[in-house]
């Protein structure tokens, strides 16, 4: 299940051990910002994905927040193509306690599209043939809690969101199943995806990994992935 075709926003469409994938959950903007004017710009990546991150506290307690990335799956041959891209956008509270450690909760919002093809002639004997497009809207709220200072931060953030497909179209069927149906039938979804974040850094700059997951509380067996590691380059000031 090599000559893939994905075109993704918010949601990473793949095939992975001979199974489509419809979503996979982003790397989690965790800036914990601690005061007014701070900036946070991040760049994340993993494997055939790349994300851009950034942040401001625009007063005492209110901040912004914004994130997206490309997708690019891996090529073996001519006939395949796809591409993706995704992006986010957020406000929200934030308040310092003590020195070092941070509350901030955000309000998210993300749309997006994805495409994924495969010729007719390939790879019959796996029952994967024609493409699918759709678009999607993601929106929820995603708190943050952690302990930042100048060499070394540990967060632990989660989102909790409304995930929906729209506009799918195609004539994708995979292992004997329409997979046009498939989707309009799991159209919508609910999710819980916690994730921590650890890092360490000097004069501004951050190295940081997270890991978390993607819970999926309205089909727990959607086709999806479930689990991502990211690593993190952090540059504030």
């Amino acid at each position: 299940m090599k000559n893939s075709k994905a075109f993704m926003f918010f949601l990473v469409f793949g095939f992975t051990a001979c199974s489509p994938k419809y979503y996979t959950p982003d790397t989690h903007n965790v800036p914990l910002i601690s005061q007014k004017g701070e900036t946070n710009i991040s760049l994340a990546g993993a494997t055939n994905r790349v994300e851009f991150q950034a942040s401001q506290g625009i007063t005492k307690n209110i901040a912004l927040k914004a994130n997206g990335g490309i997708y690019v799956p891996e090529t073996f041959n001519d006939d395949k193509e796809g591409s993706g891209k995704f992006m986010e956008v957020g406000a929200g509270y934030f308040k310092k306690f003590d020195d070092f450690w941070i509350f901030e909760t955000y309000g998210i919002f993300g749309i997006g599209m994805l495409k994924n093809k495969f010729p007719f002639e390939q790879n019959p004997d796996l029952g994967a043939t024609g493409r699918i497009t759709a678009s999607l809207t993601r929106i929820g709220i995603q708190p943050n809690f952690g302990f930042k200072n100048d060499i070394f931060m540990f967060a632990i953030s989660s989102r909790f969101v409304h995930l929906s497909y729209q506009n799918i179209a195609g004539d994708l069927v995979f292992d004997g199943v329409d997979q046009l149906n498939y989707l309009r039938k799991n159209n919508a979804h609910f999710l819980i995806e916690p994730a921590v974040t650890f890092g360490a850094g000097i004069d501004n700059f951050g190295l940081r990994i997270q890991t978390g997951f993607s819970r999926n509380l309205t089909n727990e067996n959607f086709r999806q992935k479930k689990s991502f590691t990211v690593f993190i380059f952090n540059y504030s000031f």
